[in-house]
């Protein structure tokens, strides 16, 4: 643990202040303790209560504690509850949720008790839940189909809202927070699974007693061979090791919304809600389907090297390049690369622009000395095209894979009783009133 004392003299009032040190960083609330100069300052800046953090975008600020990831961005290492990609790499989505949100990879019983309870809710969500999404049309974007079905399903649990019933109850009951927990994301599947089901037109099949939650997703989704009508094996095994690669990331912003919904004690359905819409910007989770796109553009790899200085200079995007959280090369994108041998996307013509971009791009000074690799977004779209989702589906199925570790931060903020976001801003305007300063008036 990184402790001590940071040492700061003011040189507006040359007054000297200790601040401490814990964890490698210092409390925000601490530098309130230095204040501005009283005479000769701004009004606005003399009202703030102490010297402030300026931090757009939150680049260096730390908004929570917790205990379920880390992220070594100069060696490449991404832990899950101290668990490394490679160790966790054959797990399945319910041995991964009970590691994220208990804290304890479960036992073969434990592994099937959750897969029990997750069927349960699935076939508990009434069927108002996909009347919602079918009563829209069929060429409406996923967006809006989920935030319905959703609003829907929660308009069907009132007792949920805590509002309405009890304040603190997921503070106080974590038995109660753990049921709505697993219902929550048993009724994303269904939802997911309506919305893509009733965009292409292919007939509801409701999830079984005795398949897996990825195997129910696929099943409700219409993603199952056409003979069987089961769910193809590897499609499942390649979205499950793509899962467990997605399935918790830090404060990424679909994180971060549900945190600062959560933090007004809400409930755990519309702290989704609030994570599905941040999640479907372009850049987040719609990097997937932009980078895809991005792709389309290009057409053909003879076509990159334009590409690539209308990069440079400033006409164009890449997404898909580049990340907040990692300055070298993202460790998720070499499993990916092996999942799509598995799915035979190989000698997919996207798939070739999309090398021939990392090839150009890894000669090229411009990207190197800027630390951009590509990330998880610029290969695992081939992911989920691969299995058969449609690209403006992608975001949707991304959250599939992230509700664990968004589930698992909520239930963490509840259970430490985290505090109410209320951030503070910098004034830029007149710190007078208008009568002051035009007499006229």
């Amino acid at each position: 643990m990184s402790t001590g004392t940071l040492f700061i003299r003011d040189s507006r009032t040359n007054a000297n202040y200790e601040i401490p040190i814990n964890r490698d960083a210092v409390r925000a609330t601490d530098l309130q303790r230095i204040q501005a100069p009283l005479f000769n300052t701004n009004r606005a800046d003399k009202v703030t209560h102490g010297l402030r953090v300026y931090d757009p975008g939150l680049l260096n600020t730390a908004v929570t504690a917790s205990a379920l990831s880390f992220s070594d961005h100069e060696h490449g290492l991404l832990l899950y509850r101290g668990y490394t990609l490679q160790q966790l790499w054959g797990s399945d989505f319910e041995e991964m949720f009970h590691l994220l949100l208990w804290g304890a990879y479960p036992t073969a019983s434990q592994r099937e008790e959750l897969r029990q309870r997750l069927v349960q809710y699935m076939q508990e969500v009434p069927d108002i839940v996909r009347q919602a999404i079918f009563n829209l049309p069929k060429a409406t974007s996923p967006l809006p189909l989920i935030l319905a079905g959703l609003s829907a399903y929660l308009a069907c649990i009132p007792n949920v809202i805590p509002a309405t019933t009890n304040a603190t109850i997921y503070q106080t009951d974590t038995k109660r927070a753990d049921q709505i927990i697993l219902q929550t994301v048993a009724a994303y599947a269904v939802v997911l699974g309506a919305v893509r089901s009733h965009r292409l037109g292919i007939p509801w099949q409701s999830p079984s007693l005795h398949q897996t939650y990825y195997e129910n997703l696929f099943t409700m989704a219409g993603l199952v061979d056409p003979e069987t009508s089961r769910p193809d094996p590897t499609r499942i095994s390649c979205f499950r090791r793509f899962g467990n690669l997605n399935a918790e990331h830090g404060m990424a912003l679909t994180v971060f919304s549900t945190l600062v919904t959560a933090s007004s004690l809400t409930d755990p359905v519309s702290c989704l809600i609030s994570a599905v819409a941040a999640a479907h910007g372009p850049l987040h989770f719609g990097a997937t389907e932009s980078a895809q796109s991005a792709l389309r553009d290009i057409g053909d790899p003879k076509n990159v090297p334009a590409f690539i200085e209308e990069i440079k200079s400033g006409k164009r995007r890449l997404f898909g390049y580049g990340h907040r959280t990692y300055k070298g090369m993202d460790p998720r994108v070499r499993p990916i690369q092996s999942i799509l041998k598995d799915l035979a996307y190989v000698d997919q013509p996207l798939l070739k622009v999309a090398e021939a971009i990392e090839e150009a791009a890894t000669k090229d000074e411009y990207f190197s000395t800027r630390g951009l690799y590509p990330n998880a977004d610029f290969y695992g779209n081939f992911v989920f095209t691969g299995i058969g989702f449609q690209p403006d589906m992608i975001p949707a199925a991304m959250l599939v894979h992230r509700i664990m570790g968004i589930m698992a931060h909520w239930r963490e903020y509840m259970v430490n009783r985290g505090k109410l976001f209320r951030p503070t801003h910098l004034y830029t305007g007149h710190a007078e009133p208008t009568s002051a300063r035009d007499p006229k008036i």
